[in-house]
C-alpha cells in the first residue's frame, strides 16, 4: 500500500500531503474530524498515485471513504478541485466551491483554443508563429482534471458547520477569481489553499474573458486576511507556519517591488506585455512554454495594475497592444495606490 503522509496539525485536522508530477511536487489538502463525520478541503489531481495517497491517508485515519460527507474547495485549479468528480461519485460528498471558480472550471477542460485566446496572446506580443502548435490546457491536464458539479455555492462571510468545525468563508479573489479561504473558528487555524504561501507566491494573471486587474483585487485580498484573527496558518503548499499577517505584508511588499522593476520596464519606450516580461523575468524565445506564457500574464496583471494606478498607460495598436510608463524615468512610489 501507498505510504500514507499524513499528520495532524491540531486535534481532528489532518494534513495531508499529495503527489504532483511537476514543481510544486506536493499539495497539501487537509481532512476534518469530528461530529461523526468527516470533510476534506481539496483534492488533488485525478491521477493513480495522488488517488492511492490520499486512500492511504484515508485508512491511516481511519476514515471509511463512505464516511467522507464534504468536499471544499479553495478554487478551481487542478491540484485542487481535479479530483472531485471521482471522490464525489466514490463517497458521495457534498462538494462546495464558489460561483466564479465553477464558472472557470471548463477553462482546463478546453480541448481546441478559441481564436479569440489566439488573438489575445498575440496581441500582448507573443510569438505564436515562432512556438508553433501550443497544447491547450485541456490538452495538457487531460484525465488529471475531472471537476465534479458542485452541490452548493461558498459565499464570503458564510459559516459552515463541517464534521463538527465551525468555518468562516473569507473570499479572497486575485490568484483565481473565487478563491476562498477557510476559518476554523474555534481552533483559529486558517486553511489558506493558494493565497498565502509560506515561500513563494501564487501566480496572478490576466487572462482572455478573466478580470482586468486581479493584482489590484489579489493585493485587496492580501489586506483582507490581515483582518482575519487566526493563530495557525495551513497553506497548499510548503510547511504550516504562523503570523499570517507578517508573510501577507512580506507578500504585497514583493508585489510593490515587482511593480516598480515592470514600470522601470516600459520607461524607456513603450513594450508589449511580453517584451517587458522578457525585460523582468530575463529569458528569451528559447525559454520553456512553461515560463514564457506565465511570465507575460504575470506582467501584464502588473501592468494592468500600473495603469490603474495613473503610473502607466496602454496604447491599443491595430495589432498590438504596447504599455507606457508616464512621466520616462519617474520613480513609483512605494505602496501608492
Amino acid at each position: 500500500m501507498t505510504d500514507a503522509k499524513v499528520q495532524e496539525v491540531y486535534a481532528g485536522v489532518y494534513l495531508v500531503y499529495l503527489p504532483l508530477p511537476g514543481k510544486p511536487t506536493i499539495v497539501n489538502v487537509y481532512l476534518l474530524h469530528g461530529a461523526g463525520e468527516w470533510a476534506l478541503v481539496d483534492t488533488g489531481l485525478n491521477t493513480r498515485d495522488s488517488l492511492a495517497a490520499l486512500d492511504a491517508a484515508l485508512a491511516r485515519v481511519g476514515c471509511r471513504p463512505e464516511a467522507l460527507r464534504t468536499i471544499l474547495c479553495t478554487h478551481h485549479h487542478p491540484d485542487h478541485f481535479g479530483a472531485s468528480g471521482p471522490l464525489k461519485a466514490r463517497t458521495g460528498a457534498t462538494v462546495w466551491i464558489s460561483p466564479p471558480e465553477h464558472a472557470s472550471a471548463g477553462f482546463y477542460r478546453v480541448r481546441d483554443r478559441p481564436d479569440e485566446a489566439t488573438a489575445f496572446f498575440i496581441r500582448h506580443g507573443l510569438p505564436m508563429e515562432r512556438f508553433g502548435r501550443v497544447p491547450t490546457p485541456g490538452e495538457w491536464w487531460g484525465s488529471m482534471y475531472m471537476p465534479a458539479e458542485p452541490d452548493a455555492s461558498l459565499e464570503d462571510g458564510a459559516v459552515l458547520t463541517v464534521a463538527g468545525f465551525e468555518i468562516d468563508v473569507v473570499t479572497t479573489p486575485g490568484h483565481t477569481a473565487g478563491h476562498c479561504v477557510f476559518r476554523l473558528r474555534r481552533e483559529g487555524a486558517l486553511i489558506v489553499g493558494d493565497h498565502l504561501l509560506p515561500k513563494i507566491t501564487p501566480h496572478v494573471g490576466v487572462y482572455p474573458g478573466g478580470p482586468r486587474d486581479p493584482l489590484g483585487d489579489f493585493l485587496d485580498s492580501q489586506r483582507k486576511v490581515q483582518g482575519v484573527e487566526a493563530q495557525l496558518v495551513l497553506p497548499a503548499h510548503g510547511g504550516v507556519y504562523r503570523d499570517h499577517r507578517h508573510r501577507a505584508a512580506q507578500i504585497i511588499q514583493h508585489h510593490e517591488y515587482r511593480l516598480r522593476e515592470i514600470r522601470d520596464a516600459v520607461s524607456r519606450r513603450p513594450l508589449t506585455a511580453y517584451a517587458a516580461a522578457q525585460a523582468a523575468f530575463g529569458f528569451d524565445a528559447d525559454a520553456p512554454l512553461a515560463m514564457q506564457f506565465p511570465a507575460t500574464f504575470e506582467t501584464l496583471a502588473h501592468l494592468e495594475h500600473l495603469c490603474v494606478r495613473g503610473h502607466v498607460v496602454r496604447e491599443d495598436g491595430a495589432a498590438e497592444t504596447r504599455y507606457r510608463a508616464t512621466g520616462a524615468g519617474a520613480a513609483l512610489p512605494p505602496g501608492v495606490d
